[in-house]
């Protein structure tokens, strides 16, 4: 369906009337919706906007942005899937990882995306930029924000050891936050153009119910 066929057909509907469809242009298409009994939004909208004004405010651009991304990446990697894509790592990994393989267009090797989660966890976690192992098979990276960077992630020659005594420039793992943040806006338009094709389906054990009562709101 179309947007103008889906933003059509919701508004003679209640909300227990909407289908998977209906209720997935809504969550994504970042506007709030008329149907028959009120008005429907959607965190993402609230998100995408917050990232738009946080940005531009020096105040506000180092941290709330990048946060605000990875949270919309969370949120569409533990809803939705791809019928047309097959995930080729563990399915029981985080949403975040599972966004970046389904509605991330550019190349992004298994690395990027355990690097970018590993950031999400160090801002998260301490707003450092460093991340070190909890298990044996994650590594150990110094993260810093550089958006003159001409690509998202820049590499190390020399991977960092976790060790603090060694911990210099030469080991920096270099991310342009300016290019994580349109992609995190990119993967929700990629989303809803495979709800426009007919190939965007929720996860397994994920309602429609609990995508409207975790993510939208009706205002009466």
């Amino acid at each position: 369906m179309t947007y103008l066929e889906l933003s059509r057909s919701i508004e003679g509907k209640k909300l227990n009337q909407l289908t998977h469809d209906e209720l997935a242009f809504v969550h994504l298409n970042e506007r709030n919706n008329k149907i028959k009994n009120g008005t429907l939004s959607s965190s993402i909208t609230v998100l995408l906007r917050e990232i738009g004004h946080a940005k531009e405010n020096i105040y506000s651009k180092n941290f709330l942005p990048i946060s605000a991304a990875f949270t919309i990446l969370d949120q569409l990697g533990f809803c939705y899937s791809r019928s047309d894509m097959q995930f080729d790592g563990d399915p029981n990994v985080s949403g975040i990882k599972k966004a970046l393989y389904y509605f991330v267009e550019t190349s992004m090797t298994n690395e990027d995306r355990k690097a970018l989660y590993a950031l999400r966890n160090s801002l998260l976690h301490t707003a450092s930029g460093i991340s070190t192992p909890k298990f044996s098979n994650q590594k150990s990276y110094a993260f810093i924000l550089d958006e003159d960077s001409d690509v998202l992630i820049k590499y190390p020659s020399t991977s960092w050891n976790g060790d603090f005594n060694t911990l210099s420039e030469e080991v920096w793992t270099r991310i342009n936050p300016v290019i994580l943040i349109g992609i995190a806006e990119s993967a929700v338009k990629v989303a809803l153009s495979c709800l426009y094709k007919g190939v965007l389906k929720n996860l397994p054990g994920i309602s429609e119910k609990e995508i409207y009562h975790r993510f939208l709101k009706l205002n009466y």
